[in-house]
């Protein structure tokens, strides 16, 4: 009992003395991770009441809005509500902050790590060495933990002054919108959106980069980049496949309030459907979605039916249904998105059978107007990829006419 009282007052001590006035404008946090300390970026407006306020988290060329932030007694509360995660923490004359970044699942704590922030400054890795080097270009990427366990990707930087910004292609999706520093012959680069903490700690020489990589609250990845011009990922339509003599998928599963939405019923005949394998604590799913939103909008009159099967950490209606509502809301989409249960290999297996293997969020189907599968797309080259995603949309909109014509 007296180890739990003192937990408690350890926690809110730093919050004692709040100021509930928060300086407009420009911000600049640190979160506390494995790698050490993540900067992160936010801009503050005022809110839509008293004491509530605007926040848009900004990586790279990106502003993302949070949800609308508010004091919970003495704290100032930012929250996520995507990703059930929150910054909280005590003002201190309006212009800094200090508190905790904290992660849950299911309304209970995961991880809780420190951050400490300051008004006024846009800068993303602070440092007065000139650079040295310059990382534009297009690396062949390999990332690893043990020599069993190596993963490629195609890294795209872009330097302007000593300023960084690009992102990472991987068979599974994008590392959206990075950005950093390079100091020295030092590349820093960061990300940071509620559910995803990543941090490079690189050093640069000639046309090789190699450093560290660290992920979430604990993750911790080598890494080596060579310079290549020509590096691209393998065929995204190859890796995920249906199983053997299989042509079709099927499914009856619940919307938020419960309905039973199947791919035989009538608003699907002689359709065609694009099915979006997702969840809504993934950040590339959120990305495809805000695509595939207004792409229905313009292509419903046309034939064109789009469903979302969203697998969330809990199978339990009551918890993910909520989940799925919000961001139904929040990224403004009119087609269904069902609940299918837990993204584990299990589930999949149990509600598609005749996929072969899912191989990361979101995966893309394609049917056409007689039911049979015609695509499978996995992953998805996100606005951060630049001239990757802009490719995806004509690709797949070509797709998508075609199949349309056929008879």
């Amino acid at each position: 009992m007296h180890l739990f009282r003192l937990l408690c007052i350890s926690i809110l001590l730093p919050f004692a003395a709040s100021s509930q006035t928060l300086k407009m404008g420009a911000w600049r946090a640190e979160i506390q991770q494995v790698g050490g300390k993540i900067p992160i970026n936010f801009i503050v407006s005022p809110g839509k009441s008293t004491k509530t306020f605007s926040i848009k988290l900004k990586n790279g060329n990106e502003k993302f809005s949070l949800g609308e932030s508010y004091f919970r007694g003495d704290s100032l509360v930012i929250p996520f509500d995507l990703y059930e995660s929150e910054l909280i923490g005590a003002i201190t004359n309006s212009n800094k902050i200090t508190g905790y970044f904290v992660k849950k699942r299911d309304g209970k704590i995961l991880a809780r790590t420190p951050f400490t922030g300051s008004a006024g400054s846009n800068i993303r890795f602070t440092g007065t060495e000139k650079p040295r080097v310059s990382v534009t270009g297009t690396y062949r990427a390999d990332f690893w933990s043990d020599e069993n366990n190596h993963s490629e990707g195609v890294m795209i930087l872009r330097q302007q002054g000593n300023r960084v910004q690009g992102t990472v292609l991987k068979p599974s999706g994008d590392y959206r919108f990075l950005e950093g520093n390079v100091h020295g012959d030092s590349l820093h680069l960061s990300y940071f959106d509620g559910s995803y903490m990543m941090l490079f700690k690189t050093k640069v020489v000639g046309k090789n980069i190699t450093g560290k990589f660290f992920t979430g609250f604990a993750g911790v990845r080598n890494l080596n980049a060579n310079w290549d011009p020509k590096a691209s990922l393998p065929d995204l339509k190859k890796l995920t496949q249906l199983k053997a003599g299989a042509d079709k998928i099927a499914f009856s599963l619940p919307s938020p309030t419960g309905e039973l939405i199947s791919l035989s019923d009538p608003r699907f005949k002689n359709k065609v459907v694009v099915i979006e394998l997702m969840g809504s604590w993934c950040p590339n799913c959120i990305d495809e979605s805000r695509y595939l939103a207004p792409f229905y909008t313009r292509y419903k009159a046309k034939g064109v039916e789009v469903l979302g099967l969203a697998f969330e950490y809990s199978p339990d209606l009551a918890i993910s249904g909520p989940k799925i509502t919000n961001f139904i809301k929040r990224v403004g989409i009119e087609y269904p998105i069902l609940l299918a249960g837990e993204p584990n290999d299990e589930t999949i297996a149990r509600v598609l059978p005749t996929l072969q293997k899912m191989n990361g969020y979101p995966t893309t189907i394609i049917i056409d107007k007689k039911g049979i599968v015609r695509e499978i797309h996995t992953g998805f080259s996100g606005p951060g990829t630049g001239v990757y995603y802009t490719d995806w949309i004509l690709a797949f909109e070509k797709t998508i006419e075609t199949l349309i014509h056929e008879k």
